[in-house]
């Protein structure tokens, strides 16, 4: 019986609402000042595969996968998305220093969304 109920648990708890056409899905951003506080962390003169076990390395990888995911991203939607002028090299440490220089000019994008602030610090960046 135990069975029963947890499977009707499940059920209503999970599959039925992935299939309710009113889901709203909920998301909980990592936040410009969570990001600087981060990157901030780094450490001068070490490469993110030398602080791979510290705790500084979620800043570079952070950077990283959003800039890959929206290049691939805008790559099936080249018209809809601006370009954000990125060099051929990828620069991370650089993109790091950019996205912390656009926050502090500009606290009011404190508790946004990381990732769509750290687009607008490269595009205001480097797209002149």
């Amino acid at each position: 019986m135990k069975i029963f109920y947890f499977f009707i648990f499940i059920y209503f708890s999970i599959i039925n609402s992935s299939f309710s056409n009113d889901t709203k899905h909920i998301s909980y951003p990592f936040t410009a000042k969570e990001l600087v506080f981060e990157c901030e962390a780094w450490i001068p003169g070490e490469t993110a595969a030398q602080q791979e076990a510290k705790r500084e390395y979620p800043c570079i990888r952070f950077i990283q996968s959003s800039i890959n995911t929206y290049q691939l991203i805008r790559s099936e939607n080249i018209n809809k998305l601006p370009d954000l002028c990125l060099s051929n090299v990828l620069n991370l440490q650089r993109h790091k220093d950019v996205f912390i220089k656009y926050v502090k000019t500009n606290p009011g994008k404190n508790n946004l969304d990381a990732s769509k602030v750290l687009f607008e610090s490269l595009i205001d960046s480097y797209c002149k």
